[in-house]
């Protein structure tokens, strides 16, 4: 009977329809729900959104800067007419206007190779993101074989529950008949709740092992969610024999975002080395400026009248006496502007008070704490950093990789011995019902030679189920994706 079939009587004994209920989850749904909505993915899409945002600023900083600035206020007491530059003591309203512009002449190569070490720190986390994806994928597959592997001992422990069943049935008919004694019955009554037992774990720990696989997938531990279940003898894989360890490594030196993040990590420090040398050379900024201004006082004069006389100072000799001189005395008359006169002649003064200039700034970097040289330095030192990395991960990844072979070589021929133990085992309980049958083996003796076929074919799953998943990771690292 195919692991199908037993799925059915599994399900159907458990009350649950195979068909027309649950929402069914095949391995490729999985990975690509776990690739979108996993949490470290998301993290890490929000880091190559703030990588882009800097690049994007750093592209941005090569155009010319362009600012507008507006000052509007009210003066009292004694103060500047900013329209004659005269101090006065009359209150007024002012404004000032102006639009300025800086370029950068020269030094253009710190910010060209700033923008160039922002656009490999864009790629790089676009990169870390695949790689983590990568990483969830291969996780995702691992609970997933697990999760099928636990519904394989749940249909093994279903057919064992059954087969007692049958036996304590066929046995109590020939107790109850006097061909077998009261022993025999009460004995596979036994085994028969101690089976029911371990169908009842098997479930449990497979749902667990589901629950496990919908935590990784960050769905929630209520949601409808099914697995379908491929038997394990229809999942493809590649012939091991076909492989060898070096050439998967080459090719998962291709294909491995762990390899090209390192490299363009690299670039990036590479390329911020150069932008922090450049900062230890002189720049010359080009810019330009355009003003005015308009001041109006919040008094308006209205004429002068004659408040009485006042000595000027001078004198008329008449005789030997001196007679001062008199004069009228003058004064401003003056009456507050009304809110619509405020802005009288704005259009002329800014005119009138309109102007331009041009210029060069010169920076010379003489001294400011070493502060560009250490930013070099430090930039020299994640260069070296990086390569270190690179060799790191290059050496991993190989080790890995021959790890995962040898791993799969193993697990190939445990998997042979486990079939073999397997069909072993089936000879021998097919042999132990048909004496059992004719009464000339103790019950005892039967249910050890069901123990040990049951023993039997939980450990040739485990060994099927490795094989596949260490299959499943050499083909990961040729690049292969994953798919059941």
């Amino acid at each position: 009977m195919g692991s199908k079939a037993l799925l059915v009587l599994f399900l159907a004994f458990c009350g649950v329809s195979v068909s027309g209920q649950g929402d069914v989850w095949d391995l490729r749904r999985c990975v690509e729900y776990g690739m979108n909505n996993n949490i470290n993915v998301r993290q890490a899409l929000l880091q190559a959104e703030q990588a882009a945002l800097n690049y994007r600023q750093s592209n941005l900083q090569r155009i010319p800067s362009l600012q507008y600035g507006l000052t509007h206020g009210f003066s009292f007491g004694r103060t500047l007419d900013r329209t004659t530059n005269v101090f006065t003591s009359r209150s007024a309203m002012f404004q000032q206007m102006s639009i300025s512009s800086n370029v950068l002449l020269f030094n253009f190569n710190s910010l060209k190779n700033t923008e160039a070490a922002n656009k490999f720190s864009l790629e790089a986390e676009k990169t870390a993101v695949d790689k983590i994806k990568n990483d969830i994928g291969l996780n995702i597959a691992q609970l997933y074989l697990r999760a099928l592997l636990s519904y394989e001992q749940v249909e093994i422990s279903r057919i064992v529950l059954q087969q007692s069943k049958a036996q304590l049935l066929n046995t109590r008919k020939l107790v109850d008949a006097g061909s077998l004694p009261e022993l025999n019955a009460a004995e596979l009554e036994a085994t028969v709740a101690r089976d029911s037992a371990t169908v009842v774990q098997a479930i449990s720990q497979a749902e667990l092992d589901k629950l496990s696989l919908k935590a990784l997938l960050t769905l929630p531990a209520d949601q409808d969610f099914e697995l379908e279940m491929p038997q394990a003898d229809k999942i493809p894989v590649e012939d091991l024999l076909s492989m060898h360890p070096d050439d998967v490594f080459q090719m998962a030196m291709k294909t491995q975002p762990q390899i090209r993040l390192n490299e363009l990590r690299k670039s990036a420090a590479e390329k911020s080395y150069l932008a922090a040398k450049g900062q230890i050379l002189p720049s010359v900024t080009g810019f330009g400026q355009l003003a005015t201004n308009f001041n109006q006082f919040l008094k308006k004069s209205t004429g002068f009248s004659i408040t009485g006389e006042e000595m000027t100072g001078a004198y008329v000799k008449q005789g030997t006496t001196q007679l001062p001189v008199y004069a009228p005395a003058i004064a401003a008359n003056f009456e507050s502007r009304r809110l619509g006169d405020l802005f009288s002649g704005y259009n002329r003064q800014l005119r009138d008070q309109f102007g331009q200039g041009i210029g060069l700034s010169i920076n010379v970097p003489i001294f400011n704490g070493t502060q560009a040289r250490t930013n070099m330095q430090r930039a020299q030192i994640d260069i070296k950093r990086n390569d270190l990395i690179i060799e790191r991960d290059k050496l991993q990844l190989k080790q890995d990789v021959y790890t995962a072979y040898y791993s799969a070589s193993g697990a190939l021929q445990t998997l042979v011995a486990r079939e073999k133990a397997m069909s072993t085992a089936q000879r021998s309980f097919d042999l132990a019902n048909k004496r059992y049958e004719l009464g000339v083996m103790q019950t005892i003796e039967w249910l050890t030679n069901q123990n040990n076929l049951t023993r039997a074919k939980i450990d040739k799953a485990l060994a099927q189920y490795e094989y596949i998943f260490r299959m499943k990771v050499l083909e990961f690292y040729k690049g292969q994706g994953l798919r059941l």
